[in-house]
């Protein structure tokens, strides 16, 4: 473990370059060139995601860059569809603070793909036909994460973590809201929010094979400037058991568990990195499921997840409730319990070095990699994410993660999926 992570680290630092955002584009470019990958990823962020909405508008982020996706480029085919024409793909997520675009195709035609999307960029198809296509295309993902418990629990806590912006609304909107949006309000949200402020584009791969200009240039057809957060105001939860409770189509219940924690910057990143770690191992041992899972987040069935990434951050618990689930919904939360209370003494190198190769084994693919140097040149932060988060992670101390547990691990707000009824008891 401590061999991968020392080479890993040497050539990451190498290849990393990162060009700061100037007065002028407000752009921040980072260049991971990786010579051994056979293709190109670029994560483009952009300040337009859910905080950027009022109350009434929880689902227009989402439309907007989906529209985009439809919009037509290369003789009348959708950008979506173009991509894939020249072997590549896009795609996008809402985030609480930005819409991510990311794009990865072949080095012989990635020229190409960044000059499709910014064509799109430059001239969206907001038209009723578009916007339906984007709704059909929404409505489909808004009915599929409805199958996965984790999401459905996320989107109940997110609701109640961010009290002072729409950041916790559903991603993707709601069917219902959706259908209430037309043209002007599209096209109004574009020109307001897709500004070049705060923009990162973040590139890795074989990216010697594109002139770097296709990098620096992809925004320029952005207005320059930077937007604010639409202020709003979430109520908190009423209850004293601070639970949330949904039904779903699910063999067995899910606990969702969602604490606040500290953001990248300063002393406690690295504690908790170790401490997210070790929970989700033990958990794991518990649960009888390996430690360090390949399936998608949302479909592992215990883990804990370390959301540095947002403001404010937060760390996620979830475990299924598969075989006894009173036993394990116990012995998750009676596991934060007791690193909140408990003094931790003795060697610390072996959570430091399974934090360390957890950190690896989930920052292996060109998307991972741009998202993590994107998040850190977004925060003011060079780019060299692997060296600082595993510095971050050995200078740790064990009053460091005694301290870190006692004042982030104790009060958290918690989300239970139950199957619904039909399911628990099945009609013969």
């Amino acid at each position: 473990m401590r061999r991968l992570t020392a080479a890993f680290c040497a050539a990451c630092v190498l290849c990393l370059s990162a060009t700061p955002a100037s007065a002028a584009s407000g752009v921040s470019i980072v260049r991971q060139n990786d010579p051994a990958a056979d293709l190109i990823g670029t994560q483009v962020r952009i300040a337009a995601g859910l905080d950027r909405q009022s109350p009434a508008q929880n689902g227009l982020a989402a439309l907007v860059a989906e529209s985009v996706l439809q919009t037509a480029v290369d003789n009348g085919t959708p950008l979506r569809d173009a991509i894939a024409n020249d072997g590549g793909s896009i795609s996008y997520e809402i985030g609480p603070h930005d819409v991510r675009f990311y794009l990865e195709g072949i080095p012989e035609s990635y020229a190409t793909t960044l000059g499709s999307f910014r064509s799109a960029l430059t001239r969206p198809d907001f038209s009723s036909a578009s916007l339906a296509r984007a709704r059909a295309s929404l409505n489909a993902r808004i009915a599929q994460s409805q199958q996965f418990p984790l999401a459905v629990g996320l989107q109940m806590l997110n609701r109640t973590f961010y009290t002072n912006s729409d950041a916790g609304m559903p991603p993707l909107g709601l069917p219902q809201t959706l259908a209430g949006f037309g043209s002007s309000d599209a096209r109004a949200f574009f020109t307001a929010y897709y500004l070049r402020g705060d923009a990162v584009v973040s590139t890795i791969g074989r990216i010697d094979a594109v002139a770097p200009n296709a990098f620096d240039s992809l925004l320029t057809v952005l207005p320059t400037g930077s937007s604010a957060p639409a202020k709003v105001s979430i109520p908190q939860l009423s209850s004293n058991s601070r639970q949330l409770i949904a039904r779903r189509d699910i063999p067995v219940p899910w606990l969702i568990a969602q604490y606040k924690a500290p953001d990248i910057h300063g002393r406690d990143f690295g504690p908790m990195l170790v401490l997210t770690s070790f929970l989700e191992r033990t958990l794991s041992d518990v649960a009888g499921v390996p430690s360090l899972s390949t399936p998608p987040q949302a479909q592992r069935g215990v883990g804990a997840v370390y959301n540095f990434d947002t403001q404010p951050a937060s760390v996620v618990v979830f475990v299924d409730g598969g075989g006894d689930p009173t036993r394990v919904f116990a012995t998750a939360l009676t596991i934060v319990n007791v690193l909140g209370h408990s003094k931790l003494e003795g060697d610390l190198s072996d959570m430091k070095a399974f934090a360390i190769g957890r950190f690896l084994d989930e920052s292996t693919t060109l998307r991972t990699r741009a998202w993590l140097a994107s998040i850190f040149v977004r925060q003011h932060l060079g780019p060299d994410y692997t060296a600082q988060t595993v510095a971050a992670i050995n200078k740790t101390t064990a009053a460091d993660l005694q301290r870190v547990a006692v004042r982030y691990l104790g009060f958290p707000n918690i989300a239970l999926v139950l199957p619904r009824d039909s399911q628990q008891n099945p009609s013969p």
